[in-house]
């Protein structure tokens, strides 16, 4: 089983390093509602948890690749840690015995009818057990995509092993949204930055 790798929550350098001190000098939460968005766009604040589910493992079953695409470093803003607020549930599945894979967070600026995709190459560390990415797409409606590959590296698998996820659902603000697969489970949080509306 896989425990829990501190090292997803460490700094890393190049694109990574430059989106936290984004938004540790401009766009954190406590600034991010001071900070007006391009006219017609909207602000969230994205949290993510990954983690391992339970018992043995599945069979994997292939699925699309994950778009070729990269984050916008302007529209992307990855958030330190003390942003998090996802804590007790990331707590609370570790008292059940869930094993964590990657805990990470971001600020996105959506524009209206379009969609912003954030890159986990640009929030975890380079040893993450999960590559992919989740795009928050805004219209009438509020939509999440996720595109996620599971890596695992346990012995009992044959190399190369991968779990991928691929689901895109509707997304209400402050709740949390389960993802699930065989293999491993999401939680996802969309809110609006505290003390804005959606498109202050």
């Amino acid at each position: 089983m896989i425990g829990y790798n501190q090292r997803m929550r460490s700094p890393l350098f190049s694109r990574r390093q430059a989106l936290l001190g984004l938004a540790a000098t401009a766009l954190a939460p406590s600034a991010f509602g001071n900070t007006p968005p391009p006219v017609g766009s909207a602000r969230y604040l994205v949290e993510l948890i990954a983690f391992r589910q339970p018992g043995a493992w599945p069979a994997a079953v292939p699925a699309a690749a994950i778009a070729a695409t990269t984050t916008i470093p302007a529209r992307v803003i990855a958030l330190p840690d003390a942003d998090w607020q996802l804590g007790s549930t990331e707590a609370a599945l570790a008292r059940a015995g869930f094993a964590l894979i990657a805990h990470t967070a971001w600020a996105a600026i959506v524009p209206a009818n379009g969609r912003t995709t954030a890159h986990f190459e640009d929030l975890l560390a380079a040893d993450a057990a999960v590559a992919g990415a989740v795009a928050l797409q805004r219209g009438q409606y509020l939509f999440l995509g996720i595109e996620i590959d599971f890596h695992p590296t346990d012995p009992a698998l044959a190399p190369g092993t991968v779990y991928s996820l691929r689901e895109k659902r509707r997304v209400k603000f402050g709740e949390k949204h389960y993802f699930d697969h065989p293999a491993f489970g999401v939680i996802a949080c969309v809110k609006v930055p505290r003390g804005t509306t959606e498109n202050d």
